[in-house]
């Protein structure tokens, strides 16, 4: 029986424990402290079959201030326990063989050289890097990434996930979202005019909804909640292959956009534009035109080159091969492809042939005027002056009528009633008219 204390020097076991090597394997870890207990064996003397409470493990870079490379050793690890004066030190962490007795890590990369370095965990997660300038990250089979440089001098990053984001410091961020359920990718970035984050642009692409593939959005941000924009313009695209462009006014959210186009898969343009979308163009996929200006005006073109304008109160058509019409409410002229005229209103018209005939159909009155002259001639065929009901009266200080039969004119002056007509012996009324005939 010694009264020597074992924390003293001349201790037996202390003696023993100021330098030597054993065996050990940890029970428990204080990850906080950078401690671990220690089960030792196949030591020398008082160095076998302890339990060592406040052992250090070593990394390959610790260091007081806190910046160190190694890792966090587990249960059940089995390296070495060094001895140092009365003071443990844990280093190893050893590869239990596997059952068909290989060192290779379960998860681990493959095609390993010497000059590798690799640190990996049990359930797969690594990072490796190799001597030929790869670095790689992964973590099961949903994260990869790798570093490398390519054969033409530059370097990549490959990244394969299952969601990415970036968040950087003026408020921007990258997110990339794969959802396994709806089988559907999106990717989502907001973008900052500036670090005050007036402005605002947010793009989306991918699963934006069931329907949209792509949205992006320019506006100003919200004070307080920079997230949240007031688009001034969006952009989006369907998945049917439709694109809608639509400028609105920042200042009244969800009122009718200033400007607002849509160009379908089949080539379709619709364009509307003014503060309450007005104004309106719609171009079809084969051509066809149509414009609409406040609801007032339309003006149509079809795939042949008809042309239809309308206003409040009138309209106009023109046709691909020539015709053209034009109406309001009260009158309507026509011109066809082989040249005939119609000028008519309600109740009367005229028309022209396209040989030259002209028609003026009244069912009241017919009006010539002329200040200095009326020429009615026909080269070959007949004049006909009819009226069906009332008289017939040609008025004139001096009236003239030659037959062009290579007579002399033959004069009669009407003076009184008794006086009888040269043609038919009928009487005459009194007047102050001359005729004359040529026979």
């Amino acid at each position: 029986m010694t009264d020597i204390s074992l924390y003293e020097r001349a201790h037996r076991n202390r003696q023993e424990q100021a330098s030597g090597v054993a065996l050990g394997r940890i029970i428990d870890v204080d990850s906080k402290k950078r401690l671990c207990t220690v089960v030792t064996m196949m030591g020398a003397g008082s160095m076998n079959d302890q339990v060592l409470s406040n052992c250090m493990w070593l990394g390959s870079d610790a260091n007081p201030e806190g910046d160190e490379s190694g890792c966090i050793p587990r249960r059940g690890t089995m390296g070495l326990v060094f001895f140092v004066d009365g003071a443990t030190f844990f280093w190893g962490a050893f590869n239990a063989l596997g059952i068909e007795g290989s060192a290779e890590i379960p998860g681990s990369t493959t095609n390993l050289v010497e000059g590798d370095k690799i640190t990996s965990t049990l359930s797969g997660n690594r990072i490796a890097v190799k001597r030929s300038g790869l670095l790689e990250l992964f973590s099961s089979d949903t994260l990869k990434l790798n570093m490398f440089r390519t054969n033409q001098g530059t370097y990549k990053l490959q990244g394969i996930c299952g969601e990415y984001e970036l968040n950087v410091t003026d408020g921007g961020t990258i997110n990339w979202l794969a959802d396994p359920n709806t089988k559907a990718s999106l990717y989502r970035a907001e973008y900052r005019k500036d670090l005050a984050r007036s402005f605002i642009i947010t793009e989306e692409k991918g699963g934006v909804t069931p329907d949209i593939i792509s949205r992006t959005y320019i506006g100003p941000a919200l004070p307080g909640y920079p997230q949240v924009s007031t688009p001034v313009f969006t952009d989006e695209i369907t998945i049917a292959g439709e694109r809608t462009t639509t400028l609105s006014l920042p200042q009244i959210p969800g009122t009718p956009a200033g400007y607002k186009s849509v160009i379908g898969p089949d080539g379709s343009i619709s364009i509307k534009a003014g503060v309450f979308q007005t104004t309106a163009i719609d171009v079809g996929a084969s051509g066809a035109v149509a414009i609409d200006v406040n609801k007032l005006a339309q003006v149509n073109i079809s795939e042949a080159g008809d042309i239809e304008a309308k206003g409040p109160v009138a309209s106009m058509a023109m046709s691909a091969v020539g015709a053209i019409e034009l109406k309001n409410a009260m009158a309507k002229a026509t011109i066809s492809v082989a040249g005939d005229i119609e000028i008519s209103n309600t109740v009367g018209k005229v028309t022209i042939s396209a040989a030259g005939e002209v028609t003026i159909d009244s069912p009241t009155k017919v009006t010539i005027k002329g200040k200095t002259g009326i020429d009615v001639a026909s080269l070959a065929g007949p004049i006909n002056v009819e009226s069906k009901v009332g008289a017939i009266s040609v008025k004139g200080k001096n009236v003239s009528i030659d037959g062009g039969l290579g007579m002399m004119p033959l004069e009669a002056v009407l003076t009184s009633p008794t006086t009888l007509s040269p043609f038919t012996g009928a009487p005459l009324m009194p007047g102050s008219m001359t005729v004359k005939v040529s026979i």
